[in-house]
């Protein structure tokens, strides 16, 4: 009967002996990318407590001398003396004897495996830093932390909402151009724009009067719909998407948009990254990934940003 043939039917259901299909592949969608860090330049440092020098020139005014005139010498103003701290970063992990040894799907060696994926975390990390981090001495119970960028913007260049973050703190065209006019009037060339992702959309939105130019073929039905460049008045600069600018305060619906000249900053290595295998306790190994390093920005003049702007569609 057609009843016992359901029930009598030997199927894969019912067997448990059949091998078991898992991809060789892990999925691991977490961004990696770390633009900041990967497009200023890279230098190294001596000490916990790098120092550089910036200097400037007089103002320009009227020059005239008459003939067979007496010099007389004029005050000298000295550099200004910048510095930043060292910031220790570390990622530590323990794999087990037999986890080792394991035939694993995916990966052959965990200890290789887990290096990986520590070093890409400690890459977000120092991204996170070279933008986020207020600068501190440090002490025996404090860890020492370097500025990051917004950090060292030049309060001539930095844009604050007033009172409470709003819906209407919209970034705006004038806007962005005041903080680029700010910065060129003060001798900076700035050319990078980093946005978090609702602002870099809001930024695309900049194209009043079809002053966006687009060239494609008809026959891609393509639609182009970002802007990465911005002519302005003050020089062009690109638009690059940033994930890691942290939230403007404690609030996690506003952001804080960076502006800068890229060649005035390094990120200085005191210590490059090093995997470290710790004492050995037990039956596990414990690893750690350590580095050390800090933030060199040569003039406050050429960084600017604006912040509290709300997440919020226009």
């Amino acid at each position: 009967m057609a009843g016992d043939t359901k029930t009598t039917t030997y199927t894969s259901n019912m067997d448990k002996s059949l091998a078991e299909e898992v991809d060789k592949l892990i999925a691991n969608v977490a961004p990696t990318d770390t633009p900041f860090i990967s497009m200023i330049g890279s230098g190294t440092c001596d000490s916990t407590k790098p120092e550089w020098l910036e200097d400037t020139l007089g103002d320009a005014a009227a020059n005239a001398q008459v003939e067979g005139f007496d010099a007389e010498a004029a005050a000298v103003t000295p550099p200004t003396r910048s510095y930043n701290r060292t910031q220790i970063m570390a990622k530590s992990f323990m794999v087990s004897g037999s986890l080792e040894e394991a035939k694993k799907h995916g990966r052959k060696s965990e200890l290789a495996y887990q290096t990986g994926l520590k070093m890409k975390e400690l890459a977000r990390d120092m991204e996170y830093a070279a933008l986020n981090g207020a600068r501190a001495d440090g002490d025996g119970s404090t860890a020492r932390a370097m500025n990051g960028a917004l950090a060292y913007a030049h309060s001539d260049n930095t844009y604050t909402f007033g009172g409470a973050a709003a819906s209407t703190n919209l970034i705006t065209e004038d806007l962005l151009n005041d903080v680029l006019q700010s910065m060129w009037e003060l001798g900076a060339n700035p050319d990078t724009v980093l946005a978090p992702p609702a602002q870099k959309r809001a930024i695309s939105k900049f194209t009043d009067d079809g002053r966006l130019t687009v060239n494609t073929n008809a026959d891609q039905k393509k639609i182009t719909m970002t802007v990465r460049i911005l002519e302005t008045d003050f020089g062009t600069v690109a638009i690059v998407p940033e994930r890691f600018i942290a939230a403007s305060g404690s609030d996690p619906y506003y952001d804080s948009l960076s502006i800068f000249e890229k060649s005035k900053f390094e990120l200085l290595t005191f210590r490059p990254v090093k995997r470290e295998e710790l004492a050995k306790t037990g039956d596990s190994t414990k690893y750690m990934l350590v580095a050390e390093k800090s933030l060199k920005c040569r003039s406050t003049k050429c960084v600017g940003k604006i912040t509290n702007l709300s997440r919020v569609k226009a």
